[in-house]
């Protein structure tokens, strides 16, 4: 236990220091996306008895992940990176552990980053792919819809877009440490500054900036999905750590669509700062959280 909290105040002084510092000096957005890359290569990938496809899905990207079953579920996963960062390469070893966890396919998707592709290219972008993913045979009653942060808020985002459209809808919803108000104003923005190690507010502010045009506000449903009408969403999974600055949009989020008459799994990991899920290799609260979304999973399976 001792060894285990020693361990993680270690992670987390590496973290703002060598990351959360930084990211408030003002970067280019190419040298934040080159050291993330880098950065990413140090989580261990368990990549035995794992199948790896690239494809595209309407122009887009993907890489599909599966395990050595079949299986007719897959998962639709949305990297994260605050609109303008990540890639099917940060974010693979989390992609592995979620195939291992899971046993079921993960389909992960690149999209349209800002600032060189603002809102609405993202957007759209995976509106298409989602149809096109219909297109090839798979059933949306067979599709689990994931994301992390950014990833999150583009997940929720295209489920209500579809939602409103009358477009079939995927089983399952699973959001981890989602923004999802880019008006910032969730109070945890504020008392949890300081114990975040891997967020800043400023880094979160840039990001806004490079992903909205000015004549989008940001309290616009399609941006800030907190403010869209959350009816009819599928059972979904919240994830988030209490140290984490987004623990607000997560705790606003589960209340207002229990409001709505959603099915919410709220699932909150002690000590821990944003994104942690991706550091399974090493905190038991990372394991703990993939092993909650594996069962999320099977139980949405088992109701199939």
């Amino acid at each position: 236990m001792l060894k285990s909290m020693w361990k993680k105040l270690v992670v987390e002084s590496l973290l703002k220091n060598g990351l959360r510092t930084p990211s408030q000096w003002n970067i280019p957005t190419s040298t934040l996306r080159f050291s993330l890359e880098k950065i990413c290569k140090i989580f261990p990938k368990n990549t035995q008895d794992l199948h790896f496809e690239h494809d595209q899905l309407a122009g887009l990207p993907v890489e599909k992940i599966s395990p050595n079953n079949s299986a007719e579920h897959v998962i639709l996963f949305i990297h994260g990176g605050l609109f303008m960062l990540g890639s099917q390469h940060s974010h693979r070893a989390l992609m592995c552990s979620l195939v291992q966890r899971t046993q079921l396919p993960v389909i992960h998707i690149d999209y349209p980053l800002a600032p060189e592709q603002p809102f609405p290219a993202a957007f759209d972008a995976l509106y298409q792919a989602y149809h096109a993913l219909l297109n090839q045979g798979i059933a949306a009653d067979h599709i689990i819809l994931a994301g992390d942060c950014a990833g999150a808020n583009l997940a929720l985002s295209l489920n209500l877009r579809l939602l409103r459209e009358n477009a079939p809808q995927p089983c399952g919803l699973v959001l981890m440490s989602p923004l999802l108000d880019l008006t910032l104003s969730s109070e945890s923005l504020r008392f949890n500054q300081q114990h975040d190690a891997l967020l800043s507010l400023t880094l979160i502010e840039n990001a806004i900036q490079h992903y909205i045009a000015p004549h989008t506000d940001r309290d616009d449903p399609r941006v800030s999905p907190l403010f869209d009408q959350l009816q009819g969403l599928p059972k979904t999974l919240v994830q988030v750590g209490s140290k984490a600055l987004l623990l607000d949009d997560a705790q606003r989020f589960r209340a207002q669509a229990k409001k709505a008459g959603v099915e919410v799994e709220f699932k909150l990991y002690t000590g821990m700062w944003h994104n942690f899920f991706m550091f399974d290799a090493w905190f038991d609260e990372s394991k703990q959280a993939l092993a909650d979304l594996a069962a999320f999973v099977h139980h949405l399976k088992s109701n199939d």
